[in-house]
């Protein structure tokens, strides 16, 4: 994968006249792009140096939709932020604090600059050593202390885990990096995949004094998190290898279970497993499937006007979950349903969770993407 744009600097902003163009612009001033420079604004507005992973998500979001759009000053933005937060290069980032997504190599990725990859390398063997894992070898999450500790399966984490494996193995050239994430999407796929279905349950271990059983049901929003991480990891992997043939199978046999549980409006509902009427639409969940799905057809992995034409429609239904002021609706709650269903089984979620501007404004960015795709002779 090419960079994004000019190396950032980060201790001065650069001018705007020190970034290159933008990709050649076709006409993209969608009402999905508008309704997403109304969140990039307000994520300006802001202007919050938070160090979790929703922030760190938004960054990288950030800067995506700033590089497709050209928008020096959404780039400087983030520029500002990293700066507050003594992020640069050579600084030790543990992985731990990095669960759900990859800061510090989006940023490789965007700028080109070397200079991440040595502490992204080391860190990811320690992620590799440390990770506590099930019987099976499948790694596991923190419970936390509400829970009362100890660890359990999490696609939300599995993905990222996976993702980074196999960037690792792409910096490095070390095919075994390659093996250990291809491993972990087929064991967690072995485990928490319903074969009637072809849905995931979102873990096991988290129900208590059941450590052996699944969480109950299908969130959409991590079926989003986990083709986030097959994608990521195909553009990462070798088209000769045999991990790649395998991930995309995956890919493809996710894409069948979700394909037909789109909503005639374009979104997916958040428990998936249930008739549509029993859970509300899930912005957040709809956007990240949708971004995977526009970027798998884009790429190839997944062929046929089926995944095009459901990233599509989800494309024109979200600037309806953005309001006038760029707070996300329709967004659900985290965990999701470890343990229990009952708090997605209501109407509506309350405005402004901030799982949504991430998502949106991926989706905003693949969709432009998509467009100029599509406008290639």
């Amino acid at each position: 994968m090419r960079p994004l744009f000019f190396p950032l600097v980060f201790l001065a902003a650069w001018p705007s006249s020190a970034w290159p163009a933008a990709e050649p612009v076709v006409a993209h001033r969608t009402e999905l792009v508008t309704a997403a420079e109304r969140v990039a604004l307000r994520l300006v507005r802001e202007n919050q140096a938070e160090r979790n992973y929703r922030a760190d998500l938004a960054l990288e979001a950030l800067l995506e939709f700033s590089a497709v759009l050209d928008r020096p000053a959404w780039r400087e933005q983030v520029v500002s932020v990293l700066q507050r937060r003594g992020l640069k290069p050579d600084a030790v980032v543990p992985y731990r604090t990095q669960p759900f997504g990859c800061l510090t190599f989006a940023l490789f990725r965007a700028t080109g600059e070397r200079g991440w990859l040595p502490e992204f390398v080391r860190q990811s063997g320690l992620c590799r050593d440390e990770h506590p894992r099930s019987p099976e070898g499948a790694v596991m999450h923190p419970r936390g202390a509400q829970r009362g500790g100890g660890h359990a399966m999490l696609i939300d984490a599995m993905q990222e885990y996976a993702a980074r494996m196999v960037r690792t193995a792409a910096v490095t050239g070390d095919a075994a990096w390659l093996r250990e994430g291809a491993a972990q999407f087929r064991l967690h796929r072995a485990i928490l995949r319903d074969s009637g279905t072809g849905l995931w349950s979102q873990g096991r271990g988290w129900l208590g004094d059941q450590p052996g059983k699944l969480s109950p049901g299908a969130w959409s929003r991590g079926h989003g998190w986990l083709l986030r991480g097959l994608t990521a990891s195909l553009a990462e992997a070798p088209l000769d290898s045999a991990e790649f043939r395998e991930m995309q199978t995956l890919l493809r046999e996710i894409a069948d279970a979700l394909l037909p549980r789109q909503l005639p409006g374009g979104l997916w509902p958040t428990l998936l497993h249930r008739p549509p009427a029993d859970s509300p639409a899930d912005a957040s969940g709809s956007a990240l499937i949708a971004t995977a799905f526009s970027r798998a057809w884009r790429e190839g992995w997944l062929p046929g006007p089926r995944a095009r034409d459901a990233a599509r429609r989800a494309f024109a239904a979200l600037p309806a979950c953005v309001d006038r002021d760029g707070v996300v609706l329709n967004v659900s709650p985290g965990p999701g349903p470890l343990e229990s269903e009952a708090d997605y089984l209501v109407r509506e979620f309350p405005p402004g969770n901030d799982h949504g501007p991430f998502s949106l404004l991926f989706a905003a960015a693949e969709s432009v993407r998509l467009q100029r795709h599509l406008a290639r002779p």
